[in-house]
């Protein structure tokens, strides 16, 4: 297929570019005398990137232009392996020495001419063959910073329907201000000067329409367009300054993106009266992702008017009877029609038609074969952008029907240089996330596991859907899935650069030299197995071993430090490492390192060189397993000195803060992207205690927290000291408190984006402000969190709760109960290993609730409980 081997070519070139502008500004070229060399080749990639592009794949050159996108595609993982050992070379001070001897010299200089000689010789085939074909159209990857955002269709589902509309304002009038069951949106459509902004500006100014709705805003989109911009625009119209400076302050420190802004407008314009202009919408993407600040169904008379000039925008009326067409040649396939669905949703009504004739006839037929379903994802792969065709296809290093991690998943995208970033002020991980949301809402990929803010937390790949990822990586011959029935000549392919293995050791006969992936999946050992960490792994990038069921051993990482390209490392859970290697401060490129649940009580000092490292997950096997877990040994490590300098961290897990140094805790405070922090504490000192509350505090990016001890609980300890916050973290979401507490930290009651709170073995009196916070939705209370006889939800409390959860409680806790007007928004009660001696009473003040999960304990009033429940009106 030429359009893969075109995609990939551009995302493999647009990745060796990175490098190649990082090694051209490295002096020390000069010395070595390759600078010219490689300028050269950073000049010359830049060019190959524009041509592929805008390069169209035409019917007479296919063939011969995929031959061609091959060689770039095998030039580009070649030109960034090269320049990548000379930018590791520079960054050793033993290996640069080494560089300035005559043999070593002459090596790298060897080797970077060789890439420029094959980038003449390509740019040679494409004059000889005449492969130049420039497409009249703008770039997927090019088409503006909406997508940066998030593709909004993932998160908010339904979308109005644009009426074609060229009435005078009187008829305007009476369209905009008839009811609906939701929001009305109008398009008028019309070329240039025929007074498509005149219009609806007399209706805009009109008495009567100021009478009729209450918030009110014009926006100018025209084809230079900056969604956010437009967003904010729309915030402070509709809702005023202050709100836009409020939602600002929430999500100071980290990137404001579409969604939030999106988020606030859908739920303060619900119920509201609102007219909106959206004038001179240029493309369908435009009023995809503006669309769905705007409520589709709560709102009776909010109205959206639009005016373009491109007739595709405002959908015809031929619109039904398409879609009507190609709901029949689905067949009612619930396949069929999720993955054309997800292909349509951005798509003009031209390609609607003719998507509709490519659609295989044996669908319609009610017994299709697998293949006519398989040309509908064929299809649906076809039309998918250029830089999510490699992310899409990545998913077959995956075994079939596998719940892959989204966050698993997009780091190892980001490991493999698929990731490229705008001009917005986003993380790598933000756009990571946003190619992810794209194929779910593309129905490539479908959610399986969500969080209680309805994100993403695992996927799934449908089996058919899986097949075709698999036959197209296979068809581009760089992709090889190792199982007990791959033939041995399948492992020697020299062109091979992705390496699964499912339940097999069939690695131990494999040329591996060229390879940038190795993904393990295994079933528990039976007898001894090849080391892990080879040094003709030397090119490798990812080393996958999550789903190795059976323990790595201290041999498998003795030489990870000869693995110069590493970027990602994830060892299985339960390791037998014992140590980490000095050697891992040579891995200046690595990005994520997963090694939990090891044998390893400290981090080496080299740890602090790893300059590119996003997210640091190491914790130890608790030494005592035999005992309850608030006796057993402390399942942190001890960090060094210098862990300040990490400043791209953004996840670090568990560290111990008995067994870290004072100055080493302070240093945390310096971590300003950090988004995530895990610690552990047995027996802190209060010197200790406060300097990582100072820390804390300043880490104003933070996320989520999570801060456990295993202290007597007459001891004070560091969850003491947390009341010394002076400000509350402004982008908290999640809290984890694992110990005694003597009260919630006022600190906590303001910080007003938290949605998650899990508290353990707190003895606490009262909730006291976790009342009031105006997000929490999921409270958990666990091994005594709450100590006092009554656990009462008064009027007006914890708003936006849904989920609570009560779990082995054997101390004062007698009763739960649920007084008017509370919790309005509560689904889930759950309740595990709990003695409630007095009974749950109250439910019937929970509106919305759906959901009661008694199990083990004593619980009294049973039967009251359940006739309470064949009460409600939700039958929970």
């Amino acid at each position: 297929m030429a359009e893969t081997a075109l995609s990939m070519a551009a995302t493999l070139v647009r990745s060796a570019l990175g490098v190649a502008s990082a090694a051209a500004r490295q002096e020390v070229g000069l010395l070595l005398g390759v600078h010219d060399d490689i300028g050269f080749i950073n000049a010359q990639l830049k060019m190959m990137s524009a041509f592929l592009r805008t390069t169209n794949v035409a019917e007479g050159n296919a063939e011969v232009l995929k031959a061609y996108l091959e060689l770039i595609r095998d030039l580009a993982y070649d030109t960034e392996d090269c320049l990548e050992e000379f930018m590791v070379s520079i960054k050793h001070p033993s290996m640069l020495q080494q560089c300035f001897n005559l043999g070593a010299r002459h090596r790298i200089a060897i080797k970077i001419r060789a890439i420029k000689q094959r980038i003449q010789e390509l740019n040679q085939m494409r004059k000889m063959y005449n492969l130049i074909q420039l497409t009249d159209t703008i770039s997927d990857d090019m088409k503006g910073d909406f997508q940066v955002t998030r593709n909004f269709a993932a998160l908010y589902i339904q979308e109005a329907q644009l009426v074609g509309f060229q009435r005078p304002k009187v008829e305007l009038l009476e369209m905009t201000s008839s009811k609906t069951d939701g929001r009305k949106v109008v398009s008028i459509v019309g070329m240039g000067g025929l007074g498509k902004t005149t219009l609806p500006k007399k209706v805009y100014d009109s008495k009567e329409l100021h009478e009729r709705f209450v918030n009110f805003a014009w926006i100018t989109v025209s084809q230079s367009f900056s969604i956010m911009e437009i967003l904010k625009d729309l915030i402070k119209q509709l809702l005023g300054e202050n709100s836009l400076e409020d939602l600002l302050k929430k999500h100071q420190g980290v990137t404001l993106l579409g969604k939030h802004c999106t988020d606030l407008l859908r739920e303060q314009l619900e119920g509201k009266r609102y007219f909106v202009v959206l004038d001179d919408l240029w493309t369908i993407e435009a009023w995809n992702s503006i669309q769905f600040a705007f409520p589709e169904h709560s709102s009776e008379l909010g109205c959206v008017v639009v005016t373009t000039r491109i007739t595709e925008v405002a959908q015809n009326a031929d619109e039904d009877k398409i879609l009507d067409e190609i709901l029949k040649k689905c067949g009612g396939l619930p396949l069929a029609i999720v993955t054309i669905g997800g292909l349509l949703a951005n798509k003009g009504i031209n390609e609607w038609k003719s998507l509709r004739d490519q659609l295989p006839s044996q669908l319609a037929r009610g017994d299709p074969s697998v293949e006519a379903l398989k040309q509908v994802v064929t299809l649906s792969y076809n039309h998918l952008p250029s830089h999510l065709k490699p992310c899409f296809l990545y998913l077959n290093l995956f075994p079939e029907d596998f719940e892959i991690s989204r966050r698993h998943l997009v780091n190892r995208w980001i490991a493999e240089g698929f990731i490229s970033i705008g001009t917005a002020q986003a993380t790598l991980e933000d756009f990571a996330d946003n190619y992810f949301y794209e194929l779910i809402s593309r129905s490539m990929i479908q959610p399986s596991k969500l969080d209680v803010q309805g994100n993403v937390k695992t996927c799934r790949v449908h089996d058919i859907v899986h097949d075709i990822a698999v036959t197209i990586s296979r068809q581009e011959n760089h992709v090889l899935l190792v199982d007990e029935q791959t033939r041995t000549a399948a492992l020697t392919k020299e062109s091979i650069r992705h390496v699964s293995c499912f339940g097999t050791r069939k690695w131990n006969g494999m040329d591996l030299s060229r390879v940038r992936s190795f993904t393990l999946f295994s079933e528990p050992a039976r007898g001894p197995i090849a080391p892990l960490c080879l040094p003709q792994l030397k090119m490798l990038r990812v080393l996958d071993l999550k789903n190795a069921r059976f323990k790595a051993r201290q041999q498998d990482i003795e030489i990870i430090g000869l693995l110069l390209h590493l970027k990602y490392l994830h060892f299985h859970s339960e390791s037998s490492v014992y140590t980490l290697p000095g050697s891992m401060g040579n891995l200046h490129g690595l990005q994520t390192l997963d090694i939990r649940k090891s044998n390893f009580a400290s981090l080496p000092t080299e740890i602090t060189k790893l300059q590119d490292l996003r997210s640091l997950r190491c914790s130890r096997i608790r030494q005592f397993k035999g005992f309850s877990s608030c006796w057993s040994d402390s399942s942190g490590i001890r960090v060094p000195r210098g862990m300040g300098s990490l400043r791209e961290l953004q996840i670090l897990e568990k560290v111990d803060i008995e067994r870290t140094s004072r100055k080493a805790i302070k240093e945390l405070g310096e971590l300003t992207q950090l988004r995530k922090l895990v610690v552990r504490g047995r027996g802190d000192s209060n010197k200790k205690c406060k300097a990582f509350c100072e820390a804390a505090e300043k880490l104003s990016s933070l996320r989520s927290l999570n801060v456990g001890t295993k202290e007597p609980l007459e001891e004070a300890g560091v969850l003491d000291m947390l009341v010394s916050f002076t400000s509350p973290l402004p982008c908290l979401e999640r809290l984890k408190l694992k110990g005694f507490l003597q009260q919630v930290p006022a600190w906590v009651g303001e910080c007003v984006s938290l949605v998650k709170i899990d508290l353990k073995c707190c003895k606490l009196k009262e909730l006291g402000a976790l009342a009031q916070l105006p997000n929490l939705i999921q409270l958990r209370l666990l091994e005594d969190a709450y100590d006092a006889e009554k656990l009462v939800f008064c009027r007006d409390a914890f708003p936006k709760l849904r989920i609570l959860s009560l779990h082995y409680y054997n101390c004062a806790l007698r009763e739960v109960t649920f007084e008017q007007s509370t919790s309005p928004n509560m689904e889930t009660i759950d309740i595990k290993y709990c003695d409630l001696a007095s009974g749950i009473n109250g439910i019937e003040n929970l509106p919305k609730l759906k959901e009661v999960y008694i199990q083990g304990g004593i619980l009294a009033k049973q039967d009251m409980l359940k006739e309470e429940a064949g009460r409600h009106r939700n039958h929970p």
